[in-house]
């Protein structure tokens, strides 16, 4: 899952738009699309702070910080959690 899937689920579930999501974070709505279509794969420490406390998540969860451990723990039959 990227950083992008992970803003567009959340944003989804909390029932905003881009637009709406984008007025709390104080930048452009095209930031948000493009951030939450994949064509824009970085952005600053301080949009992603911003977005992770709008959003009522973790900075580390918004980035997929432990995805991939996860991912190869269950793989490996470790259970996660």
């Amino acid at each position: 899952m990227t950083i992008g899937d992970r803003i567009r689920k959340r944003r989804q579930e909390l029932g905003w738009s881009q637009r709406e999501l984008a007025q709390r974070v104080s930048t452009r709505q095209a930031t948000i699309a493009d951030l939450e279509r994949g064509a824009q794969k970085e952005t600053s420490t301080a949009l992603i702070r911003r977005l992770a406390k709008a959003l009522g998540v973790t900075a580390d969860w918004l980035i997929g910080m432990y995805e991939d451990e996860e991912d190869a723990e269950t793989a490996h039959g470790v259970m996660v959690g």
